[in-house]
């Protein structure tokens, strides 16, 4: 079998994580230079973040799988 599939799902997990790791950081520097007000952009943001990761989980994991039981992959159905 080949691990392409799933190297590439974690390097898009990895991604997710470097970019939250980023964007926080920027965020406590707004934070404690007392640029930033939570509000509502701010909870409609987050929720958006959220839901994005949780697509990629579920239909990323999904993808993965899937190509698993496609013909071009060794041990695949027929």
């Amino acid at each position: 079998m080949s691990f392409v599939p799933v190297s590439r799902y974690l390097i898009g997990l990895g991604m997710f994580g470097f970019l939250y790791w980023l964007l926080d950081g920027i965020l406590t520097l707004f934070i404690d230079e007392g640029v930033h007000t939570a509000g509502a952009a701010f909870d409609l943001i987050h929720a958006l973040w959220t839901g994005g990761l949780l697509i990629y989980i579920i239909f990323g994991g999904w993808y993965v799988i899937r190509t698993y039981n496609e013909k071009n992959q060794y041990g695949g159905q027929i």
